[in-house]
């Protein structure tokens, strides 16, 4: 008796309707960039290993991805039919193997050896329908066992064979009428143990394995409480623990209080369904020939993710044949034109210039942002001589040009804008100051009294008093009263000491609670201003000990605790204003790793930063950090200083691409733990498999000499949930004290040189929303010393030598006596080999062209923070290549090549009279030099003189 009543009964925690409804889906679908490189398009099934790698099978062949890179499995030789390579089903085992069904038996792969081994079911006739897999499953007991199109068979591991089930139909002949039966379409192993079977036309199965029992289940045109189609394509169980069947003709659930079936076709749930999967929510995903159909079970409703061929984030197609979620909770689609993931987090929304619409910005290109929260509104200084307006509340725009208005030159050229006490907006142009009268619609210059000619005109600030405050180039600081309607340079007390061009630079301007006014000096750092004593203290990164990081300073921002926060070149500082001291806080800058533009902050719980490299939202105490990239929505990778303002709850930071509106209530609720792993090590010798390496308490334990400075290593934290979010943090011990970030986007290090000796590479990772799982070791690595290998090898060899000298001597004596007699005559000759640069091949020579063109073309030498990386990535190469680029075909390292481009460029610029006017460190800066100290350095080591004797005989030969 198959005792189905003896089962314990699962209480469903769904309250099922009657009706329906149906909706579209409003999240977002990522297209898998990687598309092309898997073997075919036509994705079949998908399913994630031990290790946490993604499996992919699709019509010809398989491959896996570790969240940054695509392989695929090498083809075994006996599979050379085009048919024999489709992948119908993919089954991870407990030693980490993969089991994989074609209709040309099962194959496994061991990622430890490499090793593929085929299995035919039936091997005396390859033809046999035994040998079509359609699916494979682990059992509790975790035995593998596949549905084949002719019976069930289970691996047995003593005889390494694939054995015959009883337990199922299987004909030793070939019978038409009969042959549903014996069609394993798809075999499931429930909590319970029990093997349900979905055939081709012959219904459900379930077998009990323990007792050897079985029940059928079959469709009935007269019965609403039987399966919805005998033909079957998927069976899932739930974390409720309802089983769920996908048929040809819709979706039902078993209910096992009665052993009879819910049918969903009345509420939009029809014809094929594939696959399906549950997210964490309870939300079933079903793979249809129609789309996604995201079922809600509680709310009895139903959202369809379609194709939609006008949108970037779509299916690439309805046909839709696997959908799988992995570890980390994201959600994989196979379709007929390749593997989509579904987010439910939504991107950050884009406003941005339409060319078709009027209601869209007039320019990408923006100025300044600035938040009339009275009005619910933004004002929009662009690129265009256009100011726009935005409604927040109804998505409206208005526009207004200043170019219709015919005033004289320069005023159409925005450099700044402010909103003001009395709801006007003031901006700073290239003629003067401009005001624009909101209630009345009109714009016009602003006249002092006496009239002050003032004109590139690049920071405004409006003090609590009235007053306004102007930054003037070249001029320096300027103070129009609010009492008397006069205007008035402010004499700042400041040692200009040749740096005239920096004081009278000014770029931002701030008032403190404390009435302080804070001016940001173009490259030379800040100064607090007091407008009552008319004193001023100067703060740079020397003066204060690397209290302000960086003398470029773009934004600065006041916190309710009395603390400022500048947003700098190099990340962010901190001020207190009741200590007046800088606090240094390390943990800040390390994970922004690069230049701040704009800061906004949601007190008292996160910093949102505007950077150079995306938008940053960083917990106020440094330990939460999400970084988001274009891939997140947003309009490019650098953010505008200016162009950031505040309509609570919304934040709106902007570029030249138009700007983002980032809810700040959006919960970021990714709740796996991430635990990284080492996927592969490059060195001078080529790739080092991880998986072939011995080990040391299940550790990698990789063996180096102390020579061996070009080893890369690359890891994955398995996430994949917006994976390019992912952080990484490493040490590498005993050698590090403290924590090093992995710059953002990559994954992987360049080891350092290291002494003799025994590390480990401690890692730990965190996912797209910033929780980081527990640091762990992941390999070992033991550097011996070069010269004791050579010695040693020394040693050993000529040992060896003496040894067989020794028996080669004394069987023929004459050998050693006519060898002797060649070296007397060999003696004194010298073999010649001047070292040369290597002559690149074809394809090594369009590296070398790229990458001069990147100097020649691009003058990417320009980018005073241009490094290794940012030069890799632009020509696709990782560091080690470029490196080796470089060495081999230029005879350069990397920062001799840069910097050769950036001293022909200063003498280039020397000898055009255009330049005759600008400071020499103005024409350095122009070229990408930084500093003062680095540009001489590196004039004289290039040329062999210094800037200044350059000038004098250029003076002399004119």
């Amino acid at each position: 008796m198959f005792g189905f009543a003896r089962q314990i009964t699962i209480v469903l925690l769904l309250c099922i309707a009657n009706v329906g409804y149906l909706s579209a889906f409003n999240g977002n679908v990522d297209q898998f960039r990687l598309n092309f490189e898997l073997p075919s398009r036509s994705v079949q099934c998908i399913t994630q290993d031990k290790q946490g790698l993604i499996w992919i099978g699709t019509n010809d062949w398989v491959a896996y991805y570790d969240g940054y890179s695509l392989q695929t499995l090498p083809l075994p030789q006996n599979v050379n039919h085009g048919f024999y390579k489709r992948i119908y089903s993919l089954q991870n085992d407990t030693r980490d193997r993969m089991w994989i069904g074609t209709p040309y038996g099962a194959f496994r792969y061991d990622k430890r050896n490499r090793e593929i081994v085929h299995f035919l079911p039936n091997e005396n006739d390859i033809n046999s329908k035994s040998n079509v897999i359609y699916s494979i499953a682990l059992s509790p007991d975790n035995q593998i066992w596949l549905g084949t199109r002719n019976g069930i068979y289970q691996y047995d591991e003593p005889s390494n064979k694939l054995l015959l089930s009883p337990l199922f139909a299987h004909h030793k002949t070939f019978n038409e009428a009969l042959k549903s039966e014996r069609i394993a379409k798809c075999i499931y192993f429930d909590k319970m143990g029990l093997l349900w079977v979905g055939t081709e036309g012959n219904g459900l199965v379930v077998i009990n394995t323990k007792d050897r029992t079985h029940r059928s289940f079959h469709y009935s045109l007269t019965d609403s409480t039987t399966i919805s189609s005998d033909f079957i394509e998927n069976i899932y169980e739930d974390s409720f623990g309802s089983l769920w069947i996908a048929t040809a003709d819709g979706l039902c659930r078993l209910r096992r209080d009665d052993n009879n079936f819910e049918r969903y076709n009345q509420i939009g749930i029809n014809g094929l369904v594939t696959d399906m999967t549950e997210d964490k929510t309870g939300t079933l995903f079903l793979a249809t020939d129609n789309g996604v159909a995201i079922f809600n079970k509680k709310e009895q409703s139903v959202e369809w993710l379609k194709n939609n061929p006008g949108s970037e984030n779509t299916l690439l197609s309805n046909d839709v044949m696997s959908i799988y979620k992995d570890r980390s909770g994201a959600i994989w689609c196979g379709t007929s034109k390749g593997v989509c993931r579904i987010e439910r987090q939504p991107r950050f929304p884009l406003l941005q210039n339409l060319p078709e619409s009027e209601n869209s910005l007039s320019n990408n290109s923006l100025i300044f942002l600035q938040a009339d929260k009275a009005k619910n509104q933004l004002w929009i200084g662009t690129a265009n001589a256009g100011i726009d307006r935005y409604d927040a509340a109804t998505g409206l725009f208005t526009h207004y040009s200043l170019s219709a208005l015919k005033l004289q030159p320069g005023y159409n050229q925005i450099r700044t804008g402010i909103l003001l006490q009395n709801g006007n907006l003031l901006l700073g142009t290239g003629g003067g100051l401009l005001e624009y009268n909101t209630l009345q619609n009109t714009i016009y210059p602003k006249i002092f009294n006496p009239q002050t000619e003032l004109k590139e005109i690049y920071a405004l600030l409006e003090s609590r008093n009235g007053d306004i405050w102007m930054g003037v180039l070249d001029k320096g600081l300027y103070r129009y009263d609010n009492k008397s309607n006069k205007v008035e340079e402010v004499s700042l007390p400041v040692e200009y000491s040749g740096k005239k061009d920096v004081y009278t630079n000014i770029k931002v301007l701030f008032e403190d609670s404390g009435n302080n006014i804070w001016i940001v000096f173009y490259q030379g750092g800040i100064g607090r201003y007091s407008p009552a004593n008319k004193t001023l203290d100067l703060y740079t990164q020397t003066s204060t000990h690397n209290g302000l990081n960086d003398n470029i300073v773009w934004d600065i921002v006041e916190l309710p605790d009395k603390m400022l926060v500048f947003a700098t070149g190099s990340g962010i500082s901190f001020f207190n204003l009741k200590t007046k001291t800088f606090e240094k806080r390390k943990n800040f800058n390390a994970a922004i790793n690069g230049s701040v533009t704009s800061i906004l902050p949601v007190w008292p719980d996160y910093l949102w930063l505007g950077t150079e490299q995306g938008i940053v939202r960083i917990s106020m105490t440094g330990n939460n950090i999400i970084r988001f990239s274009e891939r997140d929505g947003l309009q490019g990778p650098l953010f505008n200083y200016q162009v950031a303002a505040a309509l609570p709850p919304y934040l709106y930071f902007g570029g030249n691409n138009g700007f983002n509106k980032i809810d700040t209530r959006i919960q970021f609720d990714n709740s796996f733990i991430p635990w990284p792993s080492v996927l592969k090590i490059q060195n001078d010798n080529g790739s080092i498999d991880v998986n072939q390496l011995q080990t040391e308490n299940n550790i990698p334990a990789l063996s180096l000499s102390s020579r061996n400075h070009l080893c890369e290593i690359a890891f994955s934290a398995y996430s994949y949930q917006n994976e390019w979010r992912n952080r990484y943090q490493y040490k590498i011990l005993p050698k590090d004290s403290v924590w090093k970030w992995v710059t953002f986007g990559k994954n992987s290090i360049m080891l350092p040189s290291l002494k003799s000796g025994k590390y480990t590479l401690m890692l730990r990772g965190a996912n797209s929303d910033g929780k980081w799982g527990d640091a762990h070791e992941v390999l070992i690595i033991r550097v011996k010393s070069f010269w004791a290998i050579v010695i040693w090898s020394i040693l050993g060899a000529i040992a060896l030598f003496g040894f067989l000298l020794y028996l080669l001597n004394k069987r023929y004596p004459h050998i050693l006596k006519n060898y002797q007699k060649i070296l007397s005559k060999k003696k004194n000759k010298v073999l010649k080999n001047p070292v040369k640069l290597k002559e690149p091949d074809e394809k090594n020579q369009k590296i070398v062209n790229a990458l001069i063109a990147t100097m020649e073309t691009d003058h990417l030498y320009t980018n005073k923070r241009l490094n290794k990386a940012q030069l890799a990535a632009v020509l696709k190469l990782t560091e080690l290549q470029l490196a080796q680029i470089l060495k081999e075909y230029i005879g350069k390292g990397f920062a001799d090549f840069v910097n050769y481009y950036r001293v022909e460029a200063v003498k280039e610029k020397l000898k055009d009279p255009k330049y005759k006017d600008i400071t020499l460190m103005g024409v350095a800066d122009e070229c990408g030099f930084n500093s003062k100290t680095s540009f001489y350095r590196v004039f004289k080591e290039v040329t062999g003189i210094t800037p200044a004797d350059y000038l004098e005989q250029l003076k002399n030969k004119r």
